[in-house]
């Protein structure tokens, strides 16, 4: 489903995608008897903790799937799933690349 801040769609989780990552950093930051683990404090915020772009990941979310085909993941981890799978190509490396690696400021 797509993320809808403004309420106008129908059918579509009713809030920004920026505040569902924050919603799901806060709740694996929460200390419960009954839950497994948590992260702790100190741990870097979700996007950062996966060194990811947050302003490219923003433009890149809508068409993610598109843009990587089958596998999703740092440049590094498409090579090495492209050598595991004895494969030549794997589409996504300039979408991994624009992801991932974070841009020097």
């Amino acid at each position: 489903m797509p993320f809808d801040a403004t309420g106008r769609m129908a059918a579509a989780i009713p809030f920004a995608f920026d505040d569902y990552l924050e919603l799901v950093d806060a709740t694996g930051r929460v200390i419960r008897e009954d839950k497994r683990g948590y992260i702790p404090g100190e741990t870097p915020r979700l996007l950062e903790r996966l060194a990811i772009d947050p302003e490219q990941f923003v433009a890149t979310a809508g068409r993610m799937l598109r843009q990587f085909g089958n596998a999703i993941g740092t440049p590094a981890h498409i090579t090495d799933l492209c050598a595991a799978r004895q494969a030549r190509y794997l589409r996504g490396m300039g979408a991994a690349r624009a992801l991932f690696e974070r841009r020097a400021a």
